[in-house]
This record gives C-alpha cells, sequence and structure tokens, in this order.
C-alpha cells in the first residue's frame, strides 16, 4: 500500500517520492540516476509519461499506448545506473494500471519467453483470470490497481525473502 499511496505522485512528471516509493520496493538510486530523472532528463521523461494513458487497464490498452510505454521504457533503459527491474517499478508507480512491475521474480514466476507485459495482457484479457486475481485484493488495498495485487500475489508465492515467507505463514501458506 505505502508504495501507491506514499507522498505526491503527480501523473505528468516523476517527483522525490516516486523515487522514494520505488525504493521500498528493493531499489537503490545513486545520485546521478537522481539527478537525471529529476534535473536533465525531467522535461523529457515528463512529456513521455504524458502520451501513457492513466485511466487505461493493460488488458485494454492499445497497442499504440503499448509503445508509447516501450518508448519510455527504452529512455529509462538508457540512463547509466537505471536496470529493468527500476524502470518497471517506476513506470509502475506512475502508470499502475497499465505498466506491471517486471523484476527477475516475476519474470521467474511467469516462467514464459518474451516480454512480461505482454504475457500479463494476453492473460488479463481473461475475464475469469482478473476476477481470480481481484479474490485476492484484502479490504484495505481498495483502490491499489489490479497490477498491483497480481504483483504483491507473486511475489508472496515466489520470494524467498524472509518477509515473504512470514507472509505465508501468516497466511496459512507452506513455505517454498
Amino acid at each position: 500500500m505505502t508504495f501507491s499511496e506514499l507522498g505526491h505522485n503527480p501523473p505528468g512528471e516523476i517527483v522525490t517520492d516516486d523515487l522514494l516509493a520505488v525504493s521500498l520496493l528493493d531499489i537503490t538510486w545513486r545520485p546521478e540516476v537522481v539527478r537525471t530523472l529529476l534535473g536533465s532528463r525531467k522535461q523529457e521523461l515528463s512529456r513521455l509519461l504524458a502520451a501513457i494513458p492513466q485511466d487505461v487497464d493493460l488488458w485494454e490498452a492499445s497497442d499504440e499506448a503499448l509503445a508509447d510505454i516501450d518508448l519510455i521504457w527504452k529512455t529509462l533503459m538508457s540512463i547509466e545506473g537505471i536496470g529493468s527491474a527500476s524502470a518497471s517499478k517506476l513506470l509502475a508507480r506512475k502508470r499502475p494500471r497499465i505498466c506491471p512491475i517486471s523484476d527477475s521474480l516475476v519474470r521467474d514466476a511467469v516462467d514464459v519467453p518474451g516480454r512480461t507485459c505482454d504475457v500479463l495482457r494476453c492473460l488479463l484479457q481473461d475475464p475469469q483470470a482478473r476476477a481470480d486475481v481481484e479474490l485476492l485484493r484484502p479490504d484495505i488495498a481498495g483502490t491499489v490497481s489490479l497490477l498491483r495485487i497480481l504483483d504483491v500475489a507473486l511475489w508472496v508465492s515466489h520470494s524467498k525473502s524472509a518477509v515473504a515467507q512470514q507472509v505465508r505463514k501468516e497466511a496459512g501458506l507452506p513455505p517454498l
């Protein structure tokens, strides 16, 4: 919940609260990356963000919207010090309904060759799959995107971290 709700999250720009929220998902920002995101490339990234719809879910997204996501993805990845996990987590913060998190844990959990975004888009086009994910939503997560619910479910189900194991135990799930 903190990732989604922390501080100020203006849809058209990357701000310090976004970087702090992403750091809660185990991302460390190097000083030169922070300066680049909040300074020298801020306007370019704001322009690219503006092209991505805020009110569209991944499974309903047009190919054009996904192409716009690819463009900002490539731009973020061109910044030295930003990898696929940090880029996807930052985009998930800025566009939580259309940009899934794609880190090594999610890629391993999905276990299908190709872009994680395409795999999840295909999966979530099935209304029953969306309903199944929705059943996992806790009461306190009323406004969180379905993609974030899916991400947390994948993390709890596949992470070997002590925190994930504790959550599994509290939920009555067997350890990994």
